[in-house]
């Protein structure tokens, strides 16, 4: 338990294995999600960061910052070329890095954020590791305050007047890839006052037919990137024509770097998500 003569960033390394960290951890730290990225920078760590991939684009001034490559499959060459003291990456694609990595003494941080909540501490958690909790604790009491205001405009609704939402990723092979109740993209639809319809699926992101998206005739769907509705696959689909949400006009298409990020715009996908659904609603 942290006594307060310990130094905070030391007892969470500590739990990692890595001990004596002292003052100069972490001055070179490559990030390899573009969400990483975005909370360094949020977290005024831009002098630190020595490198990111070639999907970081958000704030606009990483972009003079050295790439390792593609996110889930970074150059390693181009990795210890810089020279990193420590690196954020991500447990479901960075695992085999990680060992490598620690082979040659460099710490290795991987996040897994499941849920909004626990996309925010890890922002906490970083800010701590990296001593400038300051700025992180003010920066996760701005999100939650946020958050607290979605919750609060959710909770005065009518369960039966929220709507049935499906998030869906893809298409491959005539399976649509869909958000399940083990992904953060499920979690926003919940938050922001949605009704999953892939409730039953426990998975993160399970794939199915469109038979079954019939069967559940979402009342919104929403992607990003690319208009799905002018998409070969979609269009071309009688079953897709007759869901309720294209026939309704309710299909929508958003910006991927909030879509698809765990960093401190996730709160403002939530909001963005909120507004989408209910832009009539009035609070009580």
């Amino acid at each position: 338990m942290h006594n307060g003569s310990v130094p905070v960033c030391q007892i969470y390394a500590s739990s990692f294995g890595w001990m004596n960290m002292g003052e100069a951890f972490a001055q070179r730290i490559i990030s390899l999600t573009p969400s990483l990225t975005e909370i360094l920078f949020e977290l005024k760590l831009n002098d630190r960061v020595v490198g990111i991939t070639d999907s970081c684009d958000y704030p606009l001034e990483v972009k003079n910052r050295p790439n390792v490559g593609c996110w889930f499959d970074p150059d390693l060459q181009k990795l210890l070329a810089l020279k990193p003291d420590f690196v954020l990456g991500l447990q479901t694609a960075h695992l085999q890095l990680k060992s490598v990595l620690e082979s040659e003494d460099i710490p290795v941080l991987l996040v897994n954020p499941t849920t909004v909540d626990e996309a925010i501490a890890d922002m906490a958690r970083i800010g701590a590791m990296l001593r400038v909790q300051d700025i992180s604790e003010n920066l996760v009491a701005r999100l939650r305050s946020r958050l607290s205001e979605v919750d609060a405009t959710v909770r005065t609704m009518n369960p039966d007047d929220r709507l049935s939402v499906c998030r869906i990723l893809d298409l491959e092979d005539g399976l649509l890839h869909v958000a399940g109740p083990l992904s953060f993209q499920y979690d926003i639809i919940t938050r922001a006052g949605g009704r999953n319809v892939s409730g039953s699926i426990a998975e993160a992101y399970p794939k199915i037919g469109f038979k079954r998206l019939r069967e559940w005739d979402p009342q919104v769907i929403f992607n990003c990137g690319f208009d799905i509705n002018d998409t070969p696959g979609f269009r071309d689909r009688p079953e897709w024509r007759s869901l309720q949400a294209v026939t309704t006009g309710r299909v929508f298409t958003f910006d991927c770097g909030l879509t698809c990020r765990t960093g401190p715009r996730i709160v403002d996908m939530v909001e963005l998500l909120l507004n989408t659904l209910y832009h009539d609603f009035k609070k009580d």
